[in-house]
């Protein structure tokens, strides 16, 4: 990962980073090298986060988000249907927590089986001790993903409803 400021101005400076992200484009899962670019103000918060990917002849960039798992959405939005960003945020075992998480935190929850929203709340009351081990970044990729099915598993996740 590398960070470059790419304009400064007072109190607030534009960033980019270079991220590895994979994809699965046409059902093969491939690693595409991702712009993240954000502004960043004094208190290190980031804002207006959007991602940009050239993929053969194309250039996409999603629309600006606040917050991470919201620009995570936008680019998966901004990518044609041939396409899916695959990550924990788009994975069936990554869960949010319902008591509330950090910018771009998502937990790994791949031995758990949950039927519904109470499930996934008793879990993260009954746990909360254990939660750092399966805390994960939304982009984040293991070989245990899982594309979101919501149809068919329940995942505590409000990935592309």
């Amino acid at each position: 990962m590398c960070n470059k400021i790419i304009y400064k101005m007072e109190g607030i400076s534009l960033k980019e980073t270079i991220l590895y992200v994979n994809y699965i484009i046409d059902g093969i899962l491939l690693t595409i090298q991702t712009k993240m670019i954000y502004e960043q103000t004094n208190e290190d918060e980031l804002q207006d986060i959007h991602y940009a990917i050239n993929w053969k002849n194309d250039h996409f960039i999603s629309r600006a988000s606040s917050i991470t798992e919201g620009a995570v959405i936008n680019l998966q939005n901004a990518l044609p249907s041939n396409i899916s960003v695959a990550c924990c945020q788009s994975c069936r075992h990554g869960n949010f927590c319902p008591y509330g998480d950090q910018d771009n935190e998502i937990f790994c929850l791949k031995d758990m089986i949950f039927n519904n929203k109470s499930e996934v709340c008793d879990f993260f009351s009954e746990n909360r001790n254990s939660l750092n081990s399966r805390s994960r970044r939304l982009l984040e990729f293991c070989t245990d993903y899982k594309p979101i099915s919501h149809n068919e598993y329940y995942t505590y996740n409000d990935w592309m409803l």
